[in-house]
């Protein structure tokens, strides 16, 4: 076994919804949508400035890197692209837009949503 089917493999340890992971519906911009697992980790709200001084829960999801079991770093369309996730688990998921790639290697990709 490569070291690359070993990070692949691991990947979808993490991510199994037996362990870690949740399913999440990613929807991509020209309205694709599949369900993937994923492991969310839901953050405290963010300040957004604006006229009404809002806040925004801010999520940072671990996903496959692969078009078919979870989302490849350049299928990624940045605010156009969502995953439905739920504020809390076992609430209603809602669309919630990807903002950013924080990390990516051959294994897994780490974006952020809000």
């Amino acid at each position: 076994m490569s070291l690359r089917d070993m990070i692949e493999s691991d990947a979808s340890l993490f991510v199994s919804t037996s362990e870690f992971g949740e399913s999440v519906i990613y929807r991509t911009r020209t309205g694709t949508a599949r369900t993937i697992n994923a492991t969310v980790f839901r953050q405290q709200a963010e300040l957004i400035s604006d006229d009404e001084n809002r806040t925004v829960p801010v999520f940072e999801v671990h996903v496959i890197n692969s078009a078919t079991t979870g989302i490849a770093t350049e299928e990624i369309n940045l605010g156009g692209d969502t995953l439905d996730i739920a504020d809390r688990v076992g609430k209603t998921a809602r669309p919630r837009s990807i903002i950013q790639i924080i990390e990516q290697d051959e294994g897994m990709v780490v974006i952020r949503c809000q």
